[in-house]
């Protein structure tokens, strides 16, 4: 997982086999394509040097601002050594890829931007609400 994530700047290491991180890479690698088509920017080294492209064009700066301020620092404050590892995770990020890979067709480019920000201040959410729930399985 970890030369997936690099692109992110998330160097971590996890288990790429289990279900949940397969489907969290495919999350990212969807991300990182629909950003890619969303700003029209055909290759970039990094998350940095693909915003930098990104600001450059004043195309959306809300976004990119967002991106910068907020959604890299979300992104790198989740350990993702130690996601949860129940189904109720997985579903949750399933839901996500879902819904992102059906607006890849770009027929709403605004959508595709709403679902990146949706799974990136949701992805704590999800695991917060995944140990808490484990947590109080554990104390019944």
């Amino acid at each position: 997982m970890q030369n997936k994530l690099t692109w992110f700047d998330l160097n971590y290491r996890t288990d790429s086999e289990s279900k949940i991180n397969c489907c969290l890479l495919r999350l990212f690698d969807l991300i990182k394509e629909s950003l890619h088509i969303y700003f029209d920017i055909k290759e970039s080294l990094d998350i940095n040097n693909f915003l930098i492209h990104a600001e450059r064009q004043n195309k959306d700066n809300l976004f990119v601002e967002w991106f910068i301020d907020k959604g890299l620092p979300k992104l790198k404050s989740i350990d993702f050594n130690n996601l949860p590892k129940d189904d109720r995770f997985l579903a949750m990020l399933e839901i996500d890829e879902f819904v992102l890979k059906n607006e890849m067709d770009f027929s709403d480019p605004e959508e595709v931007r709403g679902c990146i920000i949706s799974f990136v201040n949701s992805l704590r959410q999800y695991i917060d609400l995944c140990k808490e729930e484990l947590h109080e399985e554990c104390r019944v």
